[in-house]
């Protein structure tokens, strides 16, 4: 897949999980959303507001123009305009 930056933000669901000292939590959300399809990895930047439980998830899922994308978030980044810049490494 050829590298892509969405530069208007949708909305979109997103899947993502979160471990606690209870176990897996599994969450869900619906965020306004930029896609950048990077090498071997996604970026979404989400716009505010998102949920705080998204910044200590290590899995997501989401798809996006049909096509269901997951893998394990790398980086969480909280940006000035208050906007959150996930990082993920794709997986099979």
């Amino acid at each position: 897949m050829p590298d892509f930056i969405e530069a208007t933000a949708r909305a979109i669901k997103i899947d993502y999980l979160q471990d606690t000292l209870f176990g897996v939590n599994a969450l869900t959300c619906e965020c306004m959303t930029q896609v950048a399809r990077i090498a071997c990895r996604w970026e979404l930047r989400l716009t505010p507001p998102w949920p705080s439980q998204i910044k200590d998830a290590h899995t997501i899922a989401f798809e996006w123009e049909g096509v269901a994308c997951h893998g394990l978030i790398k980086d969480v980044q909280p940006l000035p305009a208050g906007e959150l810049l996930l990082a993920i490494e794709i997986q099979p």
